[in-house]
């Protein structure tokens, strides 16, 4: 199994989550992908000694997106899957996730911290969830993507899965990635399970709600892409 942990100035967070992770994954290969750090985050995961991590450094940031698809491209696991950085995810919760994709259940299973809650079960900031609330509707309309939570950080996949979506590349690098790569995985006839999990308060998400109109700037590039290969096929 491959775990990626996409990290961006998580200095404050990136051992404990890493360690943690290493520690109960002793059989997977645990890649950080630190993107774009101007705190010591690169330096504080090379500091960890475990057999089983490997740190990888991009000076330029590449956004969340970007740093999970260079997660892909070294992950060698027939199950990978990817991590926030900010410890927002219990080890139990993500052995519940990768447990859907190891019992064959699912082809990829994400986390949702909306199933089966309603608007106030949600702990989180009032403006955070009206903004992913309209996210999601978006994405639902335009695209199809019509799970209750694109966003969460925590997604595992089978080694097809993976192979699929690489092979044909993505526009989005940024936090819209999930959109598009949660597109593509439908898109291909896999099955998706969507799970309950809460989100701890381990640290701060480096996530800001105003990378929604650019997010949205991306889907539109997502929706004019899938436009015009329609037309070339018709």
């Amino acid at each position: 199994m491959s775990i990626i942990i996409p990290a961006h100035n998580e200095e404050k967070n990136i051992e404990k989550t890493v360690t943690e992770i290493a520690d109960n994954f002793r059989d997977a290969n645990v890649i950080v992908v630190c993107n774009g750090c101007t705190d010591r985050t690169y330096e504080a995961a090379r500091k960890i000694r475990r057999p089983n991590i490997k740190v990888v450094n991009f000076l330029k940031r590449i956004g969340k997106g970007g740093a999970i698809i260079e997660g892909f491209k070294l992950a060698t696991g027939d199950i990978v899957g990817f991590v926030d950085a900010d410890g927002s995810f219990s080890i139990g919760d993500i052995k519940k996730i990768v447990g859907g994709v190891k019992n064959k259940k699912y082809d990829a299973v994400i986390a949702s911290k909306w199933k089966g809650k309603d608007f106030f079960e949600v702990q989180s900031g009032f403006g955070r969830k009206i903004g992913s609330r309209g996210w999601n509707l978006l994405t639902s309309v335009l695209i199809g993507v019509d799970f209750e939570d694109t966003q969460a950080g925590l997604k595992f996949f089978n080694r097809k899965v993976v192979d699929e979506v690489m092979r044909e590349g993505f526009v989005c690098r940024g936090f819209d990635f999930d959109v598009e790569l949660l597109y593509k995985i439908k898109r291909g006839g896999f099955k998706i399970g969507e799970v309950y999990v809460p989100i701890e308060d381990g640290g701060k998400s480096t996530f800001d709600v105003k990378s929604y109109p650019k997010m949205f700037l991306n889907l539109l590039m997502v929706i004019s892409v899938l436009i015009f290969l329609v037309l070339n096929l018709l």
